[in-house]
């Protein structure tokens, strides 16, 4: 599994509140998780690197999209690994 690094506004960013229920707060909450809040790294599932641009790309265009970009653009590149 492929870790990242998150920066602290990266970090910000991912761990902001996700109220609801649904599958983009289940990817968030997931990652969430799995963020090491010490170090800054994440370890991405191949589930996870599937769903990030699938969420981000495949659902319309609103603030969770930009979300998911603002926190995985560096790491993913612009199309989040597509």
């Amino acid at each position: 599994m492929p870790t990242v690094k998150l920066t602290p506004t990266e970090m910000a960013e991912l761990m902001r509140d996700n109220s609801g229920s649904g599958g983009w707060q289940s990817l968030m909450n997931g990652l969430q998780a799995k963020l090491d809040k010490r170090t800054g790294e994440l370890r991405l599932s191949p589930s996870d690197l599937e769903r990030i641009p699938r969420y981000a790309f495949d659902y319309g265009n609103g603030g969770w999209e930009s979300r998911l970009r603002s926190v995985f653009g560096r790491h993913l590149g612009p199309r989040l690994g597509r």
